[in-house]
């Protein structure tokens, strides 16, 4: 059975998201769709220990005592120089002094409250929240620091809402993602460099030109090739992958791609003199302080929250959500709030919380005209009934498509607008029950 508790795509002409309200029953549902965080997963890189060992003999032929060749025993006699690649250890999760909880996004939350009163429908709190939870962008993070530790504070991005636990990773977001808000980005062709250059540097594993270690530019180059390529190894390391070749052609080579620069032009004032990427880094971080505030409570748009920087927060956001996956409480009890903000109306059947635009209303049969107390009656001795239920028992044989089965349940509408008779969403009917007295 298909699973129809999942919104569906949002319009792409800018109207209502379309979220499917026709929730099957709890014992038909398959398991929650796709994890928001399951690409935030950390784990130690496993060492050659932990690898599975084959159980039972080894095969005939396969010596046990395999040992690695040395690095200098090759068979051409040349010493092989090629360092092993080795990761930077990466610090452990902390745990924050923070709490974590979820809240519904407006714009979903406003569409699914059109929705129910389109419908006039009752629909189960609990399975709203779910749809929201499970919708990538249905919900907002809210991250506040626990009253316990006071001096914790939050660093927020005043652009992209992006939150980070410490000034240090709040500055390098800002860094790298928004300096192009400020700056364009231009290609130019300049002057070719001038000099004698007899030999030109040249990284082995990308054939990448690195240009003459005698250049300005040299040291600024291995830098970006190493960070953007290699940064999983140590710049010590990269360094030795590093040749230089005398050669005229790969000089020249070189020199005709250093012609290529990009600078860059501030958005604010197109006439002033553009500046190469170091420079408007060193004019931006004086801004940065005014990009971002410290606050002790954060809240992110799902889409941001989905990606952070931080590892701890990611962490701290995962592990609720995981729980709230499988159970929104936060979010049911966000949603019960705004849904009595917007004057729609919660009453509980059973165990389960409902939420309908109209407010339950019971009334005495016997107050009313014969065709509509006969629908009372019947609905209040057979809870749960459908429509067609209901025409079948009170007009045998009557075709669903007649006019007479037409006049039959002509009552029902009336009766649903006004509250004396509550639709739930799956299509069965049940008057509402009055407060008992003590």
């Amino acid at each position: 059975m298909e699973d129809k508790t999942h919104p569906q795509e949002e319009r792409s002409d800018g109207r209502d998201v379309i979220l499917d309200l026709n929730f099957v029953p709890q014992w038909a549902r398959k398991p929650p769709g796709e994890n928001h965080y399951a690409k935030k997963e950390y784990r130690e890189p496993r060492r050659r220990d932990d690898r599975p060992r084959r159980d039972g003999p080894r095969p005939e032929g396969r010596r046990d005592d395999r040992s690695r060749r040395p690095q200098s025993d090759r068979r051409d006699g040349r010493r092989d120089e090629r360092p092993e690649r080795r990761r930077e250890p990466r610090e452990p999760i902390k745990e924050l002094p923070v709490t974590v909880s979820f809240l519904p996004e407006q714009k979903r939350l406003a569409s699914l409250v059109r929705q129910i009163h389109h419908t006039r429908r009752a629909f189960p709190l609990m399975d709203l929240a779910n749809l929201l939870i499970h919708d990538s962008e249905g919900y907002l993070v809210k991250i506040e620091a626990n009253k316990e530790t006071p001096d914790f504070e939050l660093f927020q991005c005043k652009k992209c809402k992006t939150v980070t636990s410490t000034e240090e990773l709040m500055t390098q977001h800002i860094m790298s993602k928004h300096l192009t808000d400020v700056y364009d980005k231009e290609e130019i062709e300049a002057e070719p460099p001038a000099g004698n250059f007899p030999g030109v540097a040249r990284c082995r594993k990308t054939g990448i030109l690195l240009g003459p270690p005698n250049h300005h530019s040299y040291n600024a180059k291995v830098a970006e090739v190493h960070a953007a390529r290699f940064s999983g190894m140590s710049l010590e390391d990269y360094k030795r992958n590093i040749e230089i070749v005398k050669d005229d052609e790969l000089v020249e080579q070189w020199k005709e791609e250093s012609r290529k620069q990009i600078v860059y032009k501030l958005k604010s004032d197109p006439e002033a003199e553009p500046v190469d990427q170091k420079r408007a880094e060193i004019d931006f971080a004086k801004k940065v302080p005014t990009l971002f505030e410290r606050t002790h409570r954060a809240v992110v748009p799902a889409g941001i929250s989905q990606s952070l920087e931080d590892r701890n927060i990611t962490h701290a956001i995962k592990r609720v959500w995981g729980k709230e996956s499988r159970f929104p409480l936060s979010m049911s009890f966000a949603m019960r709030a705004a849904f009595r903000h917007m004057h729609l109306y919660l009453f509980k059947a059973g165990k389960i919380n409902f939420v309908t635009h109209i407010k339950p209303n019971p009334v005495n049969p016997e107050d009313t005209v014969s065709n509509i107390a006969e629908v009372l009656l019947f609905l209040k001795e057979n809870p749960g009934s459908t429509r067609m239920h209901l025409l079948e028992v009170l007009h045998p044989g009557a075709d669903p498509k007649s006019q007479e089965a037409k006049d039959a349940l002509q009552p029902l509408g009336w009766l649903i607008e006004r509250g004396h008779i509550i639709e739930f969403f799956n299509g069965t009917l049940s008057v509402p029950l009055g407060r008992r007295r003590r």
